[in-house]
């Protein structure tokens, strides 16, 4: 995926990606995120927004609520895999 090396330059979006890359199968709120990462709601939900945007993580929206999981697409995952590797 082009740019991805790009959006984990930011220690915030590498933090969220980690989080996910390590717990793959969890789904949930930016507000859980954010005591998960003890890191302030609004800025993470920022980043999970754009991260949804870049197909890195898949937003569910449920009513008022909107819950994240981490990709299932195989070159991505493999491709933070790598930068995970080297960081």
């Amino acid at each position: 995926m082009a740019g991805l090396k790009k959006i984990c330059e930011s220690s915030l979006n590498l933090k969220i990606i980690s989080f996910f890359h390590e717990n793959p199968s969890i789904v949930d709120t930016s507000g859980g995120i954010a005591t998960w990462l003890n890191h302030d709601r609004k800025e993470i939900k920022k980043v999970l927004d754009y991260l949804a945007a870049q197909f890195i993580l898949v937003s569910h929206h449920t009513g008022s609520t909107t819950a994240y999981a981490y990709t299932q697409d195989k070159e991505i995952i493999e491709e933070i895999e790598k930068i995970l590797r080297n960081k």
